[in-house]
């Protein structure tokens, strides 16, 4: 039964995406469709895409599943109007076996999505690459982005995400790069982001975060690409940054950080590019600044 749940699950989860992010459930009542006329059209290719990454026995159960008009004769799949697209999804006692969540990449960047990103998300453990970047997604991130195990690349920039840092991204241990920026997130940055040691580009930039530069940062010592500006960060640049020896971009400009200048910023040797503008930076320039001998802008 829960491989059923699961697939159904899956299968609404590439259709909310693409239809504005409106999730609808696999055992409800239909939701009213609200979408223009053509949205089936875009649902039959989410669902057809989904269909294709079965095996053959489940693809075969799906036989009816054919052509662009899903609303038409399609098992499973009801539709308030012809013409208005999809709004319920119903896999339930029909057979499915196997492993859900083979889907490696999903890539809907440069769309016009809306709504919120489904925690329905969290059952694609399998997925490697995750780019929702440049729509219009809003809400908050769901925690359960933290159960892609597998994820190397995060990318939801430059959207209306409001919220928190989920912590459990920590969990995402496979995880190389992780781009924020450009949002309203809010809160502060989680300490749980020193569990990413493999994580080497980190930009949480543009958003409306506060709080410390937490110490753990320190333990992201693969990180290459840190950018935290624009937000409303304060208190001190954490000594632990100058274990960050890979980074050749650092910048924290536009924020409230206050104190000096850590010495061990000095350890930095691979930097070229050091931006700490427009903060209230305190205190001599250390002299170990003169170790950043590749740095280009200052």
């Amino acid at each position: 039964m829960a491989f059923k749940v699961l697939f159904c699950s899956l299968a609404l989860l590439l259709v909310s995406l693409l239809r504005f992010a409106t999730f609808a459930s696999c055992t409800t009542s239909p939701v009213t469709a609200t979408a223009e006329v053509g949205k089936a059209f875009k649902e039959a290719e989410a669902l057809l895409n989904w269909k294709a990454s079965l095996d053959n026995q489940n693809k075969s159960l799906l036989s009816s599943w054919v052509g662009d008009r899903p609303c038409i004769n399609w098992v499973g799949i009801t539709c308030d109007d012809l013409e208005l697209g999809v709004t319920r999804l119903n896999l339930s006692s029909f057979g499915l076996k196997g492993k859900m969540g083979n889907l490696s990449t999903m890539n809907l960047q440069n769309n016009e999505l809306s709504g919120s990103i489904p925690r329905e998300i969290g059952m694609m453990g399998k997925l490697y690459t995750l780019l929702l970047l440049n729509n219009n997604f809003s809400g908050s991130i769901p925690q359960e982005v933290g159960m892609m195990r597998s994820l190397n690349q995060l990318d939801l920039s430059n959207n209306s995400l409001i919220g928190p840092i989920p912590s459990s991204i920590g969990n995402l241990s496979e995880l190389q790069q992780l781009y924020l920026y450009s949002n309203s997130i809010s809160g502060s940055i989680p300490e749980e982001l020193g569990f990413l040691k493999h994580l080497w580009v980190l930009q949480l930039l543009d958003n409306s975060l506060t709080g410390p530069i937490p110490a753990s940062i320190g333990k992201m010592v693969e990180l290459s690409d840190l950018k935290l500006s624009s937000n409303n960060l304060f208190g001190p640049i954490p000594t632990m940054i100058g274990n960050l020896t890979k980074l050749t971009t650092l910048t924290l400009f536009s924020n409230e950080l206050s104190g000096s200048i850590p010495a061990s910023i000095g350890n930095l040797t691979s930097l070229s590019l050091l931006n700490l503008y427009e903060n209230q930076i305190s205190g001599p320039i250390p002299t170990t600044i003169g170790n950043l001998t590749k740095l280009i802008t200052l």
